[in-house]
């Protein structure tokens, strides 16, 4: 199965702020709270905030750090 490449954007903002939102989560939760015997509760419930947040915030800075990059290199993304 391929994506359409109109869409490769969106793709990279998805898979970018899910794995970001999925570590930091992890990380800052560990250092708030410690393992705690609900950590994989809370865990999962901060990811899944987190995450709600980081797609539409991805969908909003891909695009522009994409072209500051580019000014600044004269490369092609």
């Amino acid at each position: 199965m391929t994506i359409n490449p109109k869409y490769a954007g969106v793709l990279m903002g998805l898979i970018i702020s899910f794995g970001m939102s999925f570590f930091m989560s992890f990380v800052m939760l560990y250092i708030n709270i410690g393992f705690t015997p609900n950590f994989l509760s809370k865990w999962m419930y901060a990811w899944a905030v987190g995450f709600t947040v980081a797609f539409p915030a991805a969908a909003l800075i891909v695009p522009i750090a994409k072209r500051c990059v580019i000014k600044a290199t004269g490369a092609v993304i």
